[in-house]
Order: structure tokens, then sequence, then C-alpha cells
């Protein structure tokens, strides 16, 4: 499954689960999580209105991996202002020459699920590295949906985890 199918996927499943929850007293969002800072960094190819939080946290539980290792991301949220997101469809990017490339991954395959991430919540899930990555620096981005208070699918924003080494 390509890239951009997977984004579209998750885009519908994201729409249907916010439009299908049975969610009350969604807090209001902080006005610091309504004005994300737009991410100069973004690869190519990034999502038209996706832009760089500042209020989403993403780590990795190791600063160092062998290609095909598994690892867990954590995302923190620092706002008031719930997201929906999955830790299978991230996104790794290669540094080279001062800029990050999307690694491309067109056999990967994901379970569509969105995953909660609460206002000034923390959620922890698992992925793995392409087992074809050669040594170098990489970091990893995860799309979120912002939820919005009417149900429906709000904006996007990336969390972009510090650089990690793979040997």
């Amino acid at each position: 499954m390509r890239l951009d199918k997977q984004c579209l996927y998750t885009t519908i499943v994201f729409a249907t689960v916010a439009l299908g929850a049975c969610r009350s007293g969604t807090p209001a969002a902080d006005s610091a999580a309504a004005t994300p800072k737009a991410d100069s960094t973004a690869s190519p190819g990034a999502t038209t209105g996706t832009v760089r939080s500042d209020s989403v946290v993403l780590r990795t539980d190791k600063a160092q991996y062998k290609a095909g290792e598994q690892l867990a991301l954590t995302l923190e949220n620092k706002s008031g202002t719930g997201y929906a997101f999955n830790p299978c469809t991230r996104a790794i990017e290669r540094e080279d020459g001062g800029s990050w490339t999307a690694i491309p991954e067109p056999d990967r395959m994901c379970t569509m699920e969105a995953w909660i991430l609460d206002p000034r919540g923390t959620r922890t899930g698992n992925t793995e590295l392409p087992a074809s990555l050669t040594p170098g620096r990489y970091r990893v981005v995860v799309r979120l949906t912002v939820e919005s208070s009417a149900g429906a699918s709000g904006s996007a924003v990336t969390a972009v985890s510090d650089p990690i080494t793979v040997s």
C-alpha cells in the first residue's frame, strides 16, 4: 500500500471515529495549541495544512537502534486539546546534508485504528524500524489529528522525535 493511500485511509478512520465517538465534556483548546508553529523542516510530500506541534512531545525509548528493531514511541500532550493518532503509521526520516528525507515504505501495512491522546495525557505505542535502514541519523514523525469539540475531525499536526542513530 502506498504512503499516500495510508494517509487517506488514516484520515477516513480518524473522521469515522471522531464522528462516532460519544465523548462528552471535551475541554476547550489552549490558545497555544490552537496556533501550532509551522514546521520549516517538513519532509517533501508532507500533507498541506499539517503543521509541527509544539504542544505534543514525541520521545523514543532509546537513542540508538539497529535496523528492524522495535522501538517504543511516547507522546506527551502538554495542551488542553485532545488528539487522535496511530503509532504504526509513523514516518521515518533520514538526515541527509542537513535536511530530512522521508524513507519510503511501500509494503508497510498497519491496522487502521485511532489512539486517543487526551489533553495533558501521555500514550506509549510500539512500532518498528524498517529492516532495510542503512547506518545513519533518523527521526520519527507521527501525524496527529486535533479532536474538535463538535466531534468532527480537526486539523493535523505532527510530532517529531529527536534524532536517533541506526547502526
